[in-house]
This record gives structure tokens, C-alpha cells and sequence, in this order.
């Protein structure tokens, strides 16, 4: 009876760790001050606007040892620079104001107010920044690792008006016109843009903890313009 007792503790134990750490299995991009370009612009380049429709950023968020809710956030608008078949510069307009929970798609009342609070003061405050800006500022080549990845992407993110540079994996392929780039999961730090409803750098307390960090995934695809 003692080592079953033991045996359960132990379970309790590892599942709860396990879902405190959820978070912390992808890698982080640590932001840093923003960066300049490193890449001139190629007047001989080719152009490539995003397909909004076809790009997304999937995003996590979580509450240490208690749940998650994840969802979506669409581009506004993008344009990508191509110079020798390689991705070497660009930048894309995230479309805040369209922030959308995924998890709780069968309870509207609950995805309402959590998209409403996640859109509000608290976290984002679109109707002050509805959107927020990526640009890139370095693309580096890389062997591909096991997630796929083909290159490190470093570029300035901007939300609600503050910059920071972060550098990425993804897995970039350009093809008969078409650009698709794709990132692992990876977290940033919200509280690095003054994202802090629920973090511990306001002094929130322990049991009402929202992690710092945000899992996200990048999609892109685009196509060549013509000269």
C-alpha cells in the first residue's frame, strides 16, 4: 500500500511538472536591442508580395500547471526581397485586431471574452495598436537541424509600438515563383513589449501566473512580382 501511495505521489509529481514546464520545450528568441540591416537592397532582386490568405502565425499561451488556449493571427500585408534564389530581405504587418482563439471554438460566450481581454489594455490594446511589424534584418544559412529548419531569420518585431530583435529557425524554399517559409515553434518573452497582465514582473501572484513566454509558429507564403 506504501509504494503504491509512493508510486502515486511520484505520478502526481511528473504530470505536474510536465505541465508546468508545457512552455518550455521550444526554443526561445531572446529579444535584444533592434538591429540594422546587414543586407543592402538588390535593385537587380526580385519582389515577392505575401499571400495574407495563405499565411498565419499560430500562437500559445498558457497558465503554469493549470491550461493553455491557443489560436491564430493574420498578416495585413507583407513584401519579401529575393536576391541569387535567396531570401535576403523584407517585412510583414501582423493584423492584431485579428487575434482569434481556436481552442474554444464550441463555447462562444468563452472565446468572446477571451479574445476581448486578450485584445483589450490588459494584453495587446489594439485600438491603440492594431497592428504590429516584423522586418527582417539578417538571413543566414544554416544545415538543417531536426526540425527542418534551413535558415536563421533575425529581424526587428514591433508590438504596440515597441521594438525588439529576435532571430528564428525556419525552413525557407523558393521554387518556380513561389516563396513558402515556415518556423518551428519557438517562444518570445512577451514582457519584452510591455505585454504583463498576469506575469510575475508585476508581483502576480503564484496561483494566478500566466507564462511569460508565448509559443508561436510563422507561416509564410508568397509570390514573385513581375518586373
Amino acid at each position: 500500500m506504501k509504494k503504491q501511495a509512493i508510486l502515486l505521489s511520484l505520478l502526481t509529481y511528473l504530470a505536474f511538472t510536465a505541465c508546468q514546464n508545457s512552455g518550455g520545450t521550444a526554443p526561445k528568441a531572446e529579444a535584444s536591442e533592434p538591429a540594422t540591416s546587414a543586407v543592402a537592397a538588390d535593385p537587380a532582386g526580385d519582389n515577392y508580395a505575401v499571400n495574407t490568405e495563405a499565411s498565419v502565425i499560430e500562437w500559445e499561451g498558457y497558465k503554469p500547471g493549470k491550461y493553455s488556449h491557443h489560436g491564430t493571427i493574420q498578416l495585413q500585408s507583407g513584401n519579401l526581397g529575393v536576391s541569387g534564389g535567396n531570401l535576403v530581405s523584407g517585412s510583414f504587418v501582423i493584423d492584431v485586431n485579428s487575434l482569434a482563439n481556436a481552442d474554444l471554438a464550441e463555447n462562444p460566450a468563452k472565446k468572446a471574452k477571451l479574445e476581448g481581454h486578450l485584445k483589450s489594455g490588459d494584453f495587446f490594446e489594439v485600438e491603440k495598436y492594431p497592428t504590429g511589424k516584423f522586418e527582417i534584418t539578417k538571413v543566414e544559412p544554416l544545415t538543417a537541424d531536426s526540425t527542418g529548419a534551413t535558415h536563421h531569420i533575425t529581424g526587428n518585431l514591433t508590438l504596440k509600438n515597441i521594438t525588439n530583435s529576435i532571430t528564428i529557425p525556419a525552413k525557407v524554399g523558393i521554387q518556380n515563383g513561389s516563396l513558402m517559409a515556415e518556423t518551428p515553434e519557438f517562444t518570445i518573452n512577451r514582457t519584452k513589449w510591455k505585454v504583463e497582465y498576469g506575469s510575475g514582473v508585476i508581483g502576480t501572484i503564484k496561483d494566478e501566473l500566466i507564462a511569460d513566454d508565448v509559443k508561436l509558429k510563422i507561416k509564410l507564403a508568397a509570390a514573385a512580382q513581375a518586373q
